[in-house]
């Protein structure tokens, strides 16, 4: 079973806050999910190949290339943020629960 502190050190490593109530109901969450997993890997496929997506395979990607920004528009789109902590900016809590 995953503990609290596994759970606090991922989260600090994620740099993702997180209540003393989540906390505590969040080793239970992990192990069952883990559990859940293991008793996929049992599941029998009979002939079907072992696959990380169901997307067909892309023989050719874009390229990584930097886009340069205008100094003010990367001051607008920080502006937006509703906190910001070191060079990290803060958004509102998307999942609830």
């Amino acid at each position: 079973m995953i503990t609290s502190e596994e759970v606090k050190k991922l989260f600090s490593l994620a740099r993702i806050e997180a209540t003393p109530e989540e906390l505590a109901r969040l080793p239970k969450e992990i192990s069952d999910i883990f559990a859940y997993i293991d008793k996929l890997k049992t599941a029998q496929l009979g002939e079907l190949a072992p696959t990380l997506s169901f997307a067909p395979i892309l023989k050719e990607l874009r390229a990584d290339t930097a886009i340069s920004q205008n100094a003010s528009d990367v001051e607008l789109i920080k502006g937006q943020f509703p906190e910001s902590s070191d060079d990290y900016l803060k958004t509102k809590k998307v999942f609830e629960g």
